[in-house]
């Protein structure tokens, strides 16, 4: 909901928006538990089963008459990536929904920085640092740096644990690389676009 609002979506439109990122994993109700539960890696097979999600829940929410095709196709391609490595169709940039491109930034946001049984959360600026690698091929560039623009100000004044063991306060956020904040240790200041050898371990 928060991008869209900041996309410039209002109305129905962010209505609809909010709607497909409710829906965009019912398709899992189809996988199996013990894949979808499992706590370890999962086989070929498995991630094939897997994957399978999207088209499951495309099909269905297009049974239903009073859910759009935006909110399906939107469940359909949550997993498209712009350079086509998505699934389960491959389709690529400005074949891919608008509201996917939204949800697959929300998707990874929400995953990496959750606790899960198969691994432990990220900090959100190794998440924000990931984003930023992966719109030079997967990601929506404008989604992207929507989000990273808006989000990483919620964060000034936050206390951090930084992986030398010390601990700091977010005092700025670098809009041109929202991953690398700058970090009040003590009476010091460390740019961390700067000081490349220092990273945020987690927040506090």
């Amino acid at each position: 909901m928060l991008i869209g609002k900041w996309s410039g979506y209002e109305g129905k439109k962010l209505q609809m928006l909010v709607q497909a990122a409710l829906l965009h994993d019912i398709g899992k109700t189809k996988v199996p538990p013990e894949i979808l539960n499992k706590p370890g890696k999962l086989t070929e097979a498995e991630y094939e089963e897997m994957k399978k999600h999207s088209t499951y829940g495309y099909r269905m929410l297009e049974e239903k008459r009073n859910v759009s095709m935006d909110i399906c196709l939107a469940v359909l391609m949550h997993h498209e990536r712009e350079d086509g490595s998505g699934y389960p169709i491959g389709a690529k940039s400005d074949r891919i929904h608008d509201f996917a491109k939204i949800i697959a930034v929300a998707d990874i946001y929400d995953a990496m920085t959750s606790e899960r049984v198969y691994k432990e959360r990220e900090s959100p600026f190794e998440v924000f640092e990931l984003m930023e690698e992966k719109t030079l091929s997967q990601l929506s560039v404008e989604v992207v740096f929507t989000f990273l623009n808006n989000i990483a100000s919620y964060y000034i004044g936050d206390l951090v644990m930084l992986d030398n063991g010390k601990i700091g306060e977010i005092v700025h956020i670098n809009p041109r690389h929202v991953s690398k904040p700058i970090i009040k240790v003590d009476d010091k200041y460390l740019d961390l676009t700067v000081e490349k050898h220092v990273k945020i371990k987690h927040l506090l």
